[in-house]
């Protein structure tokens, strides 16, 4: 099957060669440099393209098999390595993700590590991180811990955090972990009281997401083995008022019985709401369509389906004409033992589909695939052209790093900060309307197998220079709207401030609705109070719709504030005569 497949490809590839200008997610050669000596372990480690230090550039942090951590600020179109002195435990770190804790406005770091505890590290400011794992509440066992999800759950502007964990029977304890934040960096575990808990889950990754669209975070947590059926935590809080989850995959048609490795949301058809790809074995990936009220159909097309070890799954619009590819990382399920491994297997390129206006087919001059047992992957710009990047956290002594190349098509990246809402704003959906076109995402952190994406969410626009209105859902309810946006290679939003730079509304500083910060005139002015004051006397009073003084009473013929029959016999005297 797989050498059917490949065949296509290279059928597609050479049909595509007379296509129009597209761009190429190429290979770096100017950034081979980078070192992750990911030459042991089992089942991969994470990578997070998060920017950490707060400078708006893309930067890298990368697991290790003994869990020496490496870090790379983003500088220069490349990276720089820097130390951040951190203690870790020689121990196999799995997802590492970055995310303000305690809303103080810089981010702290999760690492999630499998046979050894737990870790979460503070910033203090200017990179100072300070070990709290001890202390702040969550578990400090030695589970098999693989990838954490972190998203505000309960809706208290405060960011929850989600650790999957692959426990066996013979493990103690073996469950998932879910923790409420109590604020200031304090957690407490809440996985049996929120029906989170359970015994041999198998569980590699989960994500946050809101599938039904009720302003809810919901939890899908996938599952390894054909006995175990993924589960979805539907959140009940839009019906009870506080968050109450109930597992539904079930019923919903999630509860998929593969393989599974991760699972990656995204609304791939544009149609407004959260669909999955999930990642397999030998018996095919699925990609679930969302229809609409969080209900689930499977629509997997066979090229899609690969029917190999496949891993991490990232959404890229690599040539930005508006529609998310998909990218595919392949692996093995064996340890990793460098440089044989490599030897053993020495063909198994990721694959790339490209997204023909949510029809996936080969991905032509897009994409040329290389040999390299990958688990990780994350997608970020960290060279700041607006097209979107990539890096692999595959096995051998560096990553591989892919930029997507210009091609005359328009992108913009919209980062968001919260102030009621978490600091980072995840679990806000955002909505662009240009022209025709629509795009809906909701904001994550932890997306793919052991990853963490850019919070910098990419938007290809293809040959829009103007979005008509953005639409933000803050996680706390608030919905505001952007209007006549001029496409720009990066916008930042903030909770609450909506009219900037281009608020429309009153702006003439005499109206009753006047708003002072708005800069477009919208022809909204109430003047009713300003000429009301000035104008109307002898108890007459402003008709907005006539745009006149006017008698609130014009039956009152005799003056009396009353309507009756002398006011009639007053009508009745003036019939018929003459008006000069």
């Amino acid at each position: 099957m797989r050498t059917y497949v490949r065949f296509l490809m290279m059928l597609y590839v050479a049909l595509a060669a007379t296509a129009g200008s597209k761009a190429q997610l190429v290979v770096d050669n100017g950034l081979l440099g980078l070192e992750t000596d990911h030459t042991g372990g089992y089942l991969g480690t994470g990578v997070s393209f998060a920017d950490f230090n707060g400078d708006g550039v893309d930067d890298l942090s990368f697991g290790h098999h003994s869990g020496d951590l490496k870090f790379y600020i983003g500088e220069n179109n490349g990276f720089v390595p820097i130390e951040l002195s951190l203690e870790t435990p020689n121990a196999e770190s799995k997802g590492l993700l970055w995310a303000d804790i305690d809303n103080d406005g810089d981010q702290d770091l999760f690492v999630a590590f499998r046979l050894a505890p737990n870790k979460l590290w503070i910033n203090q400011g200017d990179m100072v991180m300070v070990d709290v794992s001890a202390t702040c509440g969550i578990a400090q066992d030695n589970r098999r811990s693989f990838g954490p999800a972190i998203g505000d759950f309960d809706r208290d502007g405060l960011l929850d955090l989600f650790v999957s964990n692959y426990g066996y029977s013979v493990d103690v304890p073996e469950g998932n972990e879910l923790y409420r934040n109590l604020g200031n960096g304090q957690f407490v575990d809440v996985t049996e009281t929120m029906g989170a808990g359970g015994a041999n889950l198998q569980c590699f990754q989960a994500s946050w997401v809101d599938a039904d669209r009720d302003g809810w975070l919901d939890l899908h947590v996938v599952r390894d083995r054909l006995i175990y059926p993924n589960l979805f935590y539907h959140n009940k809080g839009f019906e009870t008022g506080e968050a109450t989850f109930v597992e539904e995959a079930a019923l919903r048609g999630l509860d998929v019985a593969i393989n599974c490795m991760s699972s990656s949301p995204h609304d791939f058809d544009r149609d407004g709401d959260v669909d999955f790809f999930l990642s397999g074995g030998l018996e095919g990936n699925e990609l679930l369509e969302n229809t609409g009220d969080g209900f689930y159909t499977n629509v997997t097309p066979d090229l899609v389906a690969m029917y190999e070890v496949c891993w991490s799954g990232q959404w890229l619009d690599i040539d930005a004409d508006g529609w998310e590819e998909l990218h595919v990382a392949t692996g093995l399920a064996d340890y990793v033992d460098f440089p044989a491994i490599l030897m053993e297997n020495p063909n198994e390129p990721d694959e790339l589909f490209f997204n023909d206006e949510g029809i996936f087919t080969a991905p032509g001059s897009l994409f040329e695939a290389l040999s390299t047992l990958t688990y990780a992957t994350a997608t970020g710009d960290y060279n700041g052209d607006g097209f979107i990047d990539f890096v692999s956290h595959k096995i051998g002594i560096g990553p591989e790093i892919r930029r997507s190349t210009p091609n005359g098509n328009n992108a913009m990246r919209i980062l968001l900060h919260g102030t009621e809402s978490n600091a980072d704003a995840v679990g806000s959906k955002i909505e662009l309307w240009a022209g025709s076109d629509y795009w809906y995402r909701e904001t994550y952190c932890g997306e793919g197998y052991l990853a963490q994406n850019s919070r910098w969410e990419h938007f290809g626009l293809a040959s829009h220079t103007t979005v008509d209105s953005i639409k933000v859902s803050w996680p706390l309810g608030l919905v505001e709207t952007w209007y006549d946006t001029t496409v720009q290679s990066e916008l930042q939003l903030t909770e609450g401030n909506s009219c900037a730079p281009n608020c429309i509304g009153c702006i003439y500083e005499g109206a009753c609705n006047y708003n002072p910060d708005a800069s477009i005139d919208d022809g909204s002015c109430d003047l009713t109070c300003l000429i009301a004051d000035l104008v109307c006397d002898g108890g007459l009073i402003w008709n907005s719709l006539t745009a006149q003084c006017e008698n609130p009473c014009p039956a009152d013929l005799t003056g009396d504030n009353q309507v009756d029959v002398a006011d009639l016999l007053v009508m009745l005297g003036s019939f018929a005569t003459y008006c000069p």
